[in-house]
């Protein structure tokens, strides 16, 4: 299949650095890369102030209409958010579709939502950012009204119907989500109840998969690509002290995130809030790792889970890239490793720090009980770190969330009775 052919848009403000142009440039390419489309041109113009009409200056964009032609470019992008407004008037003066770096987001979600409920997320998402572009898209049908004065024409008729008819999807939408989200609930309170669990969590492309992958030797999808993972993949670990953990690998954030996208995942994302403790993973290779790593801290905390950060992985410690920046992150406050899960290095620092964390919230205690079966239908298999049994009676180390502790206390009363 022939790629799509786009032209590009950047803009410059007054005080924006050439390293932050530089870094915005990047993302975005990456951004388009992941959508497999040909950049056949790429403009860059200084941004004094925003045009209510067309974002850019309107000379500016009518300067384009020749390079749009010259390169048959199928589709203009701008790094930016548009409204409704100016996305059409853009369209108008290129003569070719235009989307907007939310539409560039939506476009890689819906390409990369693979699960059931990442697909109803994502569908909300695109239809909320349709219903405002909605007249806009389709007054091609007519802008004209009907013979009587104020009477609606077919074409504007016909853009209500549509709006309805969305509006009504987007409702149906907000019920199978929901639907889903109980379900979800249900089984974590269960599964928390009962096990540990860490949510890695950092900007996208930070090696988060690859992280997952090394340390628990299930396979995980791992792309170089930007939110290569949007459906949350959970993988059962057992550290060195017998405990065993829940790693979940949950969407990867980035500079301006359009908080639609947060709203449409926020189920997926609760993997992240309801977990015992959120690891953030930074990349050293990435040219602005302190910004991603700010940009990770603001988003959780926009989702009320900055408190359960416990713990910070380094990683690509063999690609490093500013000294400065990685002299900053190893000094965040937040308890902090370094690894490179390319090479295979640094993993038991990282093994060791999630055993600390995780033993925190263990209780342990040594029981004896008649050896008659009752010990191991009445608890779970993984509470029974060690048995050792002396003829009748069977002397066990029980180990469980200081959560369960009193429950599992009275249980084994009962056993003993």
């Amino acid at each position: 299949m022939e790629e799509n052919r786009v032209l590009l848009i950047t803009t410059r403000s007054a005080d924006e650095s050439d390293k932050r142009l530089f870094l915005k440039e990047r993302e975005i390419r990456s951004l388009l890369n992941t959508l497999s489309v040909n950049v056949v041109f790429h403009q860059s113009f200084p941004l004094r102030q925003i045009n209510a009409n067309t974002y850019i200056g309107k000379g500016q964009a009518e300067s384009l209409s020749p390079v749009i032609k010259y390169y048959e470019a199928d589709e203009v992008v701008i790094d930016a958010f548009l409204s409704a407004r100016q996305e059409n008037n853009l369209e108008r003066i290129f003569g070719v579709p235009v989307n907007d770096r939310e539409g560039v987001i939506l476009s890689i979600f819906f390409q990369n939502a693979h699960s059931k409920e990442a697909r109803l997320q994502i569908e909300k998402a695109e239809r909320e950012y349709l219903l405002p572009r909605l007249k806009n898209r389709e007054a091609n049908f007519s802008q004209q009204r009907g013979g009587v004065r104020g009477a609606k024409g077919e074409g504007e008729r016909q853009i209500e119907l549509s709006r309805r008819l969305l509006s009504s999807r987007i409702y149906s939408l907000e019920r199978e989500i929901e639907k889903i989200k109980k379900i979800r609930r249900t089984q974590r309170k269960k599964r928390e109840e009962e096990i540990f669990s860490f949510a890695l969590t950092g900007y996208t492309n930070a090696g988060k998969s690859s992280l997952l992958r090394a340390l628990t030797g299930s396979p995980v999808l791992v792309e170089d690509k930007l939110f290569a993972t949007l459906d949350t993949t959970t993988r059962k670990m057992r550290l060195p002290d017998g405990i065993d953990v829940l790693i979940s690998d949950t969407v990867g954030f980035i500079t301006n995130l359009p908080h639609r996208l947060i709203d449409a995942f926020s189920s997926t994302l609760e993997e992240a809030l309801s977990a015992s403790a959120i690891i953030i993973v930074s990349d050293l290779s990435h040219p602005d790792a302190l910004e991603c790593f700010e940009t990770t801290k603001r988003t959780l905390s926009e989702l009320g889970a900055d408190d359960k950060v416990a713990l910070h992985i380094l990683n690509k410690t063999d690609a490093i890239y500013d000294d400065l920046a990685y002299y900053r992150l190893r000094n965040t406050g937040i308890k902090t490793v370094e690894c490179s899960v390319k090479e295979m290095k640094g993993l038991d620092s990282v093994i060791s720090a999630l055993s600390e964390i995780a033993e925190k919230e263990y209780a342990s205690f040594v029981i004896s009980v008649k050896n008659d079966g009752r010990l191991y239908s009445s608890l779970p298999s993984a509470a029974i770190v060690k048995a050792e049994y002396e003829g009748e009676y069977v002397k066990a180390l029980i180990r469980v969330k200081k959560t369960l502790e009193e429950s599992v206390k009275k249980i084994i009363e009962k056993i003993k009775a």
